[in-house]
């Protein structure tokens, strides 16, 4: 069954200017977005805004990123959601962490707009709610207007 449904994209940033900057990037791209600056703001923007997708800092302060995800996972609205780490930690322990907290992908700042776009389909393909999808999702490198 195709759907022309948008895809919603949580994005949660202690550096608010960077959390709204790529918030209203990907609105741009066609990306239904919310944003959150900070764990607790994150749970309370997930439960209102049932995002199919999540891109969290793992670096908050009061409760990170690698916190947040496993706890929005036990979330049953949430259960298809694709959880993205977008971090200036790369490292192999970093790597580790957001794999044990749950998350299906891990990216490094300043990450690169064609690596994000990517990652964004992959987790766009994955969620049954979108991925009987029709051809209308946003496309990597284009930009609505």
């Amino acid at each position: 069954m195709a759907t022309d449904l948008p895809t919603r994209v949580l994005v949660v940033d202690d550096h608010r200017d960077a959390a709204d900057t790529l918030s209203d990037l990907l609105a741009s791209y066609g990306y239904v977005t919310s944003t959150a600056y900070d764990g607790y703001m994150a749970l309370d923007a997930a439960l209102s805004f049932e995002p199919h997708i999540v891109i969290l800092d793992l670096g908050m302060p009061r409760f990170s990123g690698d916190e947040v995800a496993p706890t929005l996972r036990q979330v049953r609205r949430l259960e298809h959601a694709y959880f993205i780490a977008l971090t200036a930690w790369d490292d192999a322990e970093a790597r580790e962490l957001t794999r044990r907290a749950g998350f299906d992908a891990h990216l490094a700042k300043p990450a690169m707009m064609e690596e994000l776009l990517a990652v964004l389909e992959t987790g766009r393909r994955a969620h049954p709610e979108l991925a009987a999808g029709d051809g209308q999702a946003p496309q990597a490198g284009v930009p609505a207007h």
